[in-house]
């Protein structure tokens, strides 16, 4: 599932007959804090949101079940209109664990190597 906004409307008079009387959105990814992220895709609305509206959007065989139908011609549905989004703080170390080490990747930096060169 991942959040999006919805960007307009899609309306397509020719169309598969699964589509038939069902409302198509136009949406676009967004991250937690709301900045835009990814291509603006076409999605079938089951929840009838408005323009500018946060969503959540299932794709694939769930976007399929949100329509009540597994036989329609879908691979993105928006399920739900988001009322709010709380993301916690990630706390920089965890009471009583001791700092990450940085691991480093130059060769020079291996124990072995700085054995062999005598530390230097």
């Amino acid at each position: 599932m991942q959040l999006a906004v919805v960007r307009g409307l899609c309306t397509a008079t020719v169309k598969d007959q699964s589509l038939a009387g069902r409302r198509l959105v136009l949406v676009q990814g967004v991250t937690p804090q709301g900045k835009p992220e990814g291509p603006v895709e076409v999605a079938l609305d089951v929840t009838s949101a408005a323009s500018g509206q946060l969503v959540l959007l299932a794709r694939g065989s769930a976007a399929r079940q949100a329509a009540d139908n597994r036989q329609l011609a879908v691979d993105l549905s928006v399920v739900a209109i988001v009322d709010e989004v709380s993301l916690a703080a990630v706390p920089s170390a965890v009471p009583g664990t001791a700092p990450a080490r940085p691991r480093t990747t130059s060769a020079a930096s291996t124990p072995r190597q700085s054995a062999r060169t005598g530390g230097k």
